[in-house]
């Protein structure tokens, strides 16, 4: 049984996990920031927010076309591309003289990360032996979830010393070293452009986009927020439609016929979307409520997130090994036990209580997250894979557009709506609504763990299971 991947495989899959890295990094280091951007620019969280969501939305997507993008173009151009745009987008947010300029920055580094994101495990699906996919896409997993690790306390630090323009600045040369060790081990290819499916694309961007102005407008209960549900509602019905009849597809669904497939694909999202949310409310909580640095602030995140980037490799090596079954069952006891201690404590969490309760739940995401993945694309046709990867790596980055939306929703709308209009106290009040919201989903995380879980015995007694 082959188990090598020879040396210029491994820079490739290092140089463009590295380039997610650095996306993924801005996009956590500058959650940390919200406090100090709203008074530098003089504007409120729900404006500031869009920083994080308008990227991630950006990202998902990008991500939809990723396909489409693999079949059409070489990889050494893909990487080309995205380097080229986030060196560029970088530059701007350095420079940004205004809230529109830096916003504008973040989206194309937006379109950079989603890029570079689905190219990392598409080339391990591609390139690695399937007997040892798992111990890859933990590895790789591992070098991405350490950019939510290093990232609030980077962000912190920096702009405790510096100024959030320097963020940028850092990050700018890390970027530029990943790209061309991609770049120097990338093989020379060919590639054919094949039709893009314009409307569907069109179509799904404005579900995604009207979902998202949607969710983030809930505090706010006026007209642009049922509109934007009701456009965004209109579109996707209208997009699956035109996927199921054009012959030209921007992603194939007949990878929804494996319900494993399918079930691995929804708690993906679902264990991301609580996960992004607390980066969100952890680190405002913390500076607003309990009034810490932002260096505290970001520093509360690192031990658990460092934590389960260590624990990927493991796991995934536990996956190739085992298989899914029991990593589940130890991962949905993790997220049950942070969600309910967030829920049980929201009125007393400290600093301390915060690092423990966090850790617990990126535990459950060591065990479950990226292995999610991997068994999803395992239990599809290799033609397919393409198309499966963007799925998941597109709701991997809308639920974290999702997640910040709604929580920074809540965080301010239920205040609002019980009187209390300012300072600590209101924030506090916010929060105990979304740990009872992130409780809810945790909830709907056990149970579609159990469906998933049913699913694979069922395969493993030899039954076909389809959607």
């Amino acid at each position: 049984m082959v188990d090598h991947v020879d040396k210029k495989t491994k820079l490739l899959i290092t140089g463009t996990a590295g380039l997610a890295f650095c996306g993924v990094l801005l996009e956590t280091s500058l959650n940390v920031t919200f406090p100090e951007m709203t008074r530098y620019f003089k504007t409120g969280l729900g404006t500031v927010q869009w920083l994080t969501t308008g990227y991630l939305l950006v990202v998902a997507l990008t991500v939809l076309a990723a396909a489409w993008l693999e079949h059409s173009f070489t990889t050494r151009a893909l990487i080309l591309t995205s380097v080229g745009i986030f060196l560029g987008s970088d530059l701007m947010c350095i420079l940004a003289p205004c809230f529109p300029v830096l916003m504008a920055g973040r989206l194309l580094q937006g379109i950079s990360t989603g890029i570079a994101l689905p190219l990392v495990f598409s080339l391990i699906m591609k390139k690695v032996p399937l007997h040892i996919q798992g111990r890859y896409v933990g590895s790789a997993g591992m070098a991405v979830a350490l950019a939510p690790s290093l990232g609030p306390t980077f962000g912190g630090a920096v702009i405790q010393a510096s100024s959030w323009r320097a963020i940028f600045l850092i990050v700018l040369p890390i970027e530029l070293v990943f790209g061309l060790i991609a770049l120097i081990s990338v093989d020379r290819e060919s590639a054919h452009v094949s039709p893009f499916a314009w409307l569907q694309f069109l179509l799904l961007g404005i579900f995604l986009t009207g979902l998202t102005m949607g969710l983030s407008t809930l505090d706010v209960h006026g007209p642009i927020t049922w509109l934007s549900l009701f456009i965004g509602a209109l579109a996707l019905v209208a997009g699956v439609w035109a996927l199921a009849h054009q012959s030209t597809r921007l992603i194939d669904i007949a990878v929804f016929r494996n319900r494993t497939f399918t079930l691995a694909l929804i708690l993906y999202f679902l264990v991301q979307f609580v996960q992004i949310g607390l980066t969100f409310v952890l680190p405002n909580m913390a500076q607003s409520v309990l009034g810490e640095t932002s260096t505290v602030a970001g520093l509360l995140l690192l031990p658990g997130s460092l934590l389960s980037a260590l624990c990927q490799p493991i796991t995934g090596g536990y996956l190739d090994g085992h298989g899914l079954r029991g990593l589940l069952a130890v991962g949905s006891t993790a997220f049950f036990l942070s969600a309910l201690g967030f829920l049980v404590l929201s009125r007393h969490l400290s600093v301390p209580l915060m690092v423990l309760l966090y850790a617990c739940y990126m535990v459950g995401q060591a065990c479950v997250f990226n292995n999610l993945l991997t068994v999803g694309l395992q239990h599809i046709p290799a033609k397919l894979v393409p198309d499966g990867n963007a799925l998941f790596n597109t709701l991997q980055q809308y639920s974290g557009a999702a997640s910040t939306g709604v929580l920074a929703a809540i965080i301010t709308g239920m205040p609002k709506a019980s009187g209390i209009h300012a300072g600590a106290q209101a924030f506090q009040f916010g929060a105990v609504w979304a740990f009872v919201f992130v409780f809810l989903i945790v909830l709907g995380i056990l149970l579609v763990a159990w469906f998933l879980e049913r699913s694979l015995a069922c395969q493993d007694k030899g039954e076909v299971q389809v959607a």
